[in-house]
């Protein structure tokens, strides 16, 4: 029910359904700092829309937020999926670079760095509950679901060997726990911060580890 939900409010967003691989890298990356500004207003705006879920997520719209001509946007954004991707990707860097400095900081493969790593996912994705939750709902829709997958199995194998663990029950583990954190974000984000939500997230992930162990 809740994938259906998610694949209807992409089609009223974003107005269209998806009919062939959609163009999700930047026609070009800005290099003047003035073109910084506008593209960092415009991947503003983009997340903005997305929070308050109340406009279609579309280049016209993103480009009246963020203050700047349609042609403006068109010179680095291809169209609303290239602009989506980019939101992924950033999202996705905050995530890794959150694991990767809880994995330095680390003394080796225990239960507290498996922990202090929950924390940090958990972390990752309350700080903007609702941009999360939407970003990954409408990523399938925008044929941005690939990206999700392979970033989420390359930090669970960064995790599996900076800890010595196996490579196939860590991803299974990380599986585990971002469905559980994808679903609270949608159902109750306050939650997130409960010491009782990471004891179970834990739990969870330390069963999944276990599951190559027998």
């Amino acid at each position: 029910m809740i994938l259906v939900y998610s694949h209807w409010i992409l089609l009223v967003m974003a107005g269209k359904t998806p009919s062939k691989p959609p163009v999700t890298a930047p026609r070009k990356l800005p290099k003047q700092q003035r073109a910084k500004f506008m593209v960092e207003s415009i991947l503003q705006a983009a997340a903005h829309i997305l929070e308050q879920g109340n406009q279609p997520f579309t280049t016209n719209h993103i480009a009246e937020l963020a203050g700047v001509s349609i042609g403006s946007l068109y010179q680095y954004f291809p169209g609303a999926e290239a602009i989506m991707a980019a939101l992924i990707k950033s999202h996705v860097a905050q995530e890794r670079a959150s694991a990767e400095a809880t994995l330095a900081s680390s003394g080796g493969h225990n239960t507290d760095v498996m922990r202090d790593l929950l924390i940090a996912f958990v972390e990752a994705h309350s700080y903007s509950p609702r941009l999360s939750a939407r970003l990954h709902a409408m990523a399938p829709g925008f044929g941005l679901q690939d990206e999700l997958n392979t970033a989420r199995d390359a930090q669970a194998l960064s995790i599996a060997k900076a800890l010595g663990m196996p490579e196939q029950e860590t991803i299974i583990a990380v599986m585990a726990v971002e469905g559980v954190v994808l679903a609270m974000l949608a159902r109750d984000p306050a939650q997130l911060k409960d010491a009782d939500f990471i004891d179970r997230l834990h739990a969870i992930a330390l069963a999944a580890l276990s599951f190559g162990a027998k």
